[in-house]
């Protein structure tokens, strides 16, 4: 993609949390369906999507099955839009996925942050991010999310407790496991592949 193309798929997305706020749609739920879907997918592949062209009702609806009664995001440059403009940066600065970046920053804390960082300089959001990266592994978040210890896990997995303690105590050493044991934490967890890509 050209830089305009990439300036207007930035507006795009960044209207697409104005669009989700305004209509009280769950911050959780929201960033779920919107890493798992094919406008998501596009843009990490850096591919053209006809959904790029979609008016940002439909393309709310495609991602999330709720269809807003009109477009009230246009204009607006609130918290909600600087959280999905600076995901975006954060994912072309960073190129990690997004699944990844709301693991790490999840929206909720992104729009607690907003009244601090967003008259700060993008470099200290990103320092803020590197921080959040090192303070849980990818493993801890994904079980304190499902309520799960370790030990519920190896059960149901069949993995040993000693390789879970290894993957909870390292990103690298979970990025490091078999394509087996990565298949097992993916259905356990129901997340995408990307979340365990270096």
């Amino acid at each position: 993609m050209n830089d305009y193309e990439l300036d207007n798929l930035r507006e795009t997305f960044s209207r697409l949390f104005v669009l989700a706020v305004r209509n009280k749609i769950n911050f959780k739920s929201f960033t779920n369906m919107l890493s798992n879907s094919s406008f998501i997918d596009a843009i990490e592949k850096d591919k053209y999507n006809e959904l790029f062209n979609k008016p940002i009702e439909q393309l709310l609806f495609s991602i999330t099955g709720y269809e807003p009664k009109e477009d009230n995001s246009y204009g607006i440059y609130n918290d909600a839009y600087w959280c999905g403009q600076n995901y975006f940066d954060l994912h072309i600065k960073t190129k990690k996925s997004f699944v990844y970046l709301f693991l790490k920053l999840p929206f909720e804390e992104m729009m607690n942050i907003y009244s601090i960082y967003h008259e700060m300089d993008f470099s200290s959001l990103v320092d803020y991010f590197h921080k959040k990266e090192n303070e849980k592994t990818i493993l801890r978040i994904l079980c304190e999310e499902k309520r799960c210890s370790l030990n519920d896990l190896c059960k149901a997995t069949s993995l040993s407790l000693n390789t879970l303690r290894k993957y909870n105590s390292s990103d690298d050493i979970l990025y490091n496991a078999s394509f087996q044991n990565i298949a097992k934490l993916i259905q356990y967890f129901n997340v995408s592949y990307l979340l365990f890509v270096r």
